[in-house]
């Protein structure tokens, strides 16, 4: 036998780690459909095949722990156990998918993999088998958090808190025990924030017992002892620190977005038949299997960084093809008469056909559907749900719409952030919701649709929305604005408040989320993509975040202009008009220069303030190029228009340009190097400085 090369075994690793990624997504997705449809067959087997799958894999790797637990969880995961416990079916698989990406993470950081205590308990239930502890081991505190409440500690840990866990026993003869465990909940609550809480108060009156907590606090824990110990409900409390961990650990939004073909492959491998399960449906499943089988045949999984390098190459063509059609224009000018000028002319438009077709393909290879970043939110939705004790509904709309995977990746972060706000601040519990006259069940809304050359992401909630006066009140506060300047601000610009750094509505900013705590980092990351975001709400009915990006970051069409004879370009997407004014239509507000356009008053932005020394003589009559950004629209005055061109990012290095006001740069035909102005942040710099000769 002869067995795999250690960098062999490296890249079974690695593509193991991939494919199991894409398993536990797929088994999350499951666990939730199964809560909602106990009965739904198909995706049992589902899960099942992808276990199996699981466990071989597994096996292949050396992580024996992994497989001996996936081989136990397949035992339960049969029709006849899932009809007879329907709801303990879908707990088993979400815990399932918490604790085989808790092994995961400790098999690549080459620790000790957890023993999975809380998933055999669940196995041991679905299959009646006796306790082989003494009864009283049931109730010990054993701290099984799922992932989202240890990506909760995590974040504890980064701002430097303390996080204890909390075991307390309740009194055996103590009456009212949903009582008693609101009671330790609110005592909890006033010791620090929890990140954890165990059990809901849909348990069984029997599992009310024990209560378990993770708490952080910057209270000492005899502090905590004492603020907890409720005389005559808790009969004994344990409290235990938990150690910081030497590393932070992965979440799931951390791993990297695979491709359908992942999915297909995951569940390749078909389940070995059980007994009792008649024939019709081993021959459907052996059927699914060889589809899935064939359509595996037909798929390549290819590094990224392998395209990237095609699609370099194709831009790298593309600034050869600028550069032939200025010769070939030279030529034309030298040459009226000259027949070779047609045949140049054909064969370059030619090229620039198949160049086109060329880039499209390319393009189509980098693009993934939305989907694939959308399917992970219902388990973040439900777990804040559960947390907080709410009832919220995820609606998705607009999964197929394709996206470059380089900016998808760059967007889990920023939309996991605003699904968390939506779901921990935006929606009202039960009763606040039934009190204001709204249905106790809320929802939150995603939805991906183009737009021109963009794509549109929208997170909308029909909760509390944003109050406009208690944004302004506290941005007065932070001194980010003047008391005498709040009453100038329109509805729009209280709003735009809640982005900058460090501005919070939250009475309460919990450990999930705070509304405007991090949206200057969404915005900043919307910004860095050459996307934007606009925000809607209106108190008491709901918000609306809208983000845009660009459908990829490789080619962009862009207008080229000219500033005191230095060349710029902006994206072609971001202008609405161009139009022409002179000096007599520039009036001077507040220290800034406005002119109007129509029936709207626009301020308007020069570049050459930019520019040190600039004292050549402006011209009386300027082009003033219409941009819109972010809901907001502003005219930027240029001295020359140039046209329209595709023009090939080029990524710049830090050492190179450490101005936030460049986004990039792109090589002409000639060998003209023409910068790509970061529209947002130009607007925003210039906006802050006053006109020169003017006066506030």
């Amino acid at each position: 036998m002869t067995f795999p090369s250690d960098e062999q075994a490296s890249e079974l690793r690695d593509l193991f780690f991939e494919s199991a990624a894409e398993i536990l997504q797929g088994m999350n997705d499951a666990g939730l459909a199964l809560e909602e449809r106990p009965g739904d067959l198909e995706q049992l087997r589902h899960v099942r095949r992808a276990v199996h799958t699981l466990k071989g894999d597994s096996a292949a790797c050396g992580y024996r722990q992994l497989s001996e637990l996936a081989h136990d969880l397949e035992d339960v995961l049969t029709p006849e156990l899932a009809q007879q416990n329907p709801s303990l079916t879908a707990e088993v698989i979400l815990t399932a998918a918490d604790t085989f990406h808790e092994m995961l993470a400790a098999y690549r950081s080459k620790l000790q993999p957890p023993a999975g205590g809380a998933l055999r308990e669940h196995i041991r239930k679905l299959l009646n088998k006796p306790e082989t502890q003494t009864l009283d081991t049931s109730f010990e505190a054993k701290f099984e958090w799922t992932e989202y409440e240890r990506l909760m500690i995590a974040e504890a840990f980064g701002r430097g808190e303390a996080v204890y866990n909390i075991a307390l026993h309740l009194d055996a003869e103590a009456l009212l025990p949903a009582a008693a465990l609101e009671l330790v909940r609110k005592a909890l609550e006033g010791a620090g924030r929890i990140l954890a809480f165990r059990p809901d108060m849909s348990a069984p009156v029997e599992q009310l017992r024990l209560i378990q907590a993770a708490l952080s606090s910057v209270k000492a824990s005899d502090w905590i002892r004492r603020r907890c110990h409720i005389p005559s409900i808790v009969e004994r409390m344990t409290i235990d620190p938990v150690p910081v961990p030497q590393s932070a650990p992965r979440d799931l939004l951390e791993i990297l977005i695979e491709s359908e073909a992942a999915a297909i492959s995951a569940g390749v491998k078909s389940a070995p038949v059980e007994d009792g399960v008649d024939s019709d449906e081993d021959s459907r499943e052996i059927k699914t299997s060889a589809n899935l089988a064939r359509a595996a045949e037909g798929t390549l999984r290819v590094e990224a960084g392998r395209i990237d390098t095609v699609m370099n190459l194709v831009g790298e063509l593309i600034i050869g093809k600028s550069m032939l059609q200025r010769a070939i224009n030279e030529f034309e000018r030298r040459h009226e008469k000259d027949p070779l000028r047609g045949k140049l002319a054909d064969a370059l438009g030619f090229q620039s056909r198949v160049l086109g077709e060329l880039q499209k393909s390319v393009m189509k290879i980098r693009m993934v559907p939305v989907e694939q970043l959308f399917r992970r939110f219902p388990r973040i939705v439900r777990d804040v749900a559960r947390l907080r004790g709410k009832d919220i509904n995820l609606e998705i709309a607009g999964e197929n719409t394709d996206l470059d995977k380089g900016i998808l990746d760059a967007l889990a972060d920023p939309l996991a952030h605003l699904v968390r706000n939506a779901a921990d601040h935006g929606i009202e519990t039960a009763a606040l919701r039934q009190a204001a006259g709204k249905s106790p069940h809320g929802t939150i809304r995603l939805n991906a649709y183009h737009d021109g050359d963009q794509v549109v992401i929208e997170i909308s909630d029909d909760g509390r929305g944003l109050d406009r006066e208690k944004i302004v009140q506290r941005a007065i506060e932070r001194g980010i604005i003047s008391a005498e300047a709040a009453p100038q601000l329109n509805e729009s610009e209280a709003l735009q408040l809640i982005f900058l750094p460090g501005l919070s509505t939250a009475d309460e900013v919990t450990e999930i989320s705070g509304r405007g705590v991090g949206l200057d980092v969404v915005k900043s990351a919307l910004e860095t993509l050459k996307g934007s975001i606009e925000l809607h709400s209106k108190f008491g009915e709901g918000t609306t975040f809208r983000l845009m990006v660009p459908l990829t970051l490789a080619s962009i069409q862009a207008l080229l202009f000219r500033v005191h004879g230095r060349l710029y370009a902006v994206p072609l997407a971001s202008v609405a008009e161009i139009t022409r004014i002179t000096d007599e239509d520039i009036h001077r507000v507040d220290g800034h220069e406005v002119f109007q356009l129509r029936q709207q008053v626009l301020t308007l932005v020069r570049l050459d303030r930019l520019i040190a020394h600039s004292n050549e003589e402006r011209s009386k009559r300027v082009f003033v190029i219409v941009i819109g950004t972010g809901g907001r629209r502003f005219g930027l005055a240029v001295d020359s228009l140039i046209g329209e061109e595709e023009l090939v990012i080029k990524a710049l290095e830090d050492d190179l340009v450490t101005s936030p006001l460049v986004s990039g740069a792109s090589i002409l035909g000639d060998g003209t190097v023409v910068l790509i102005l970061n529209v947002p942040a130009v607007v925003s710099h210039l906006s802050r400085i006053p006109a020169l000769g003017a006066t506030a």
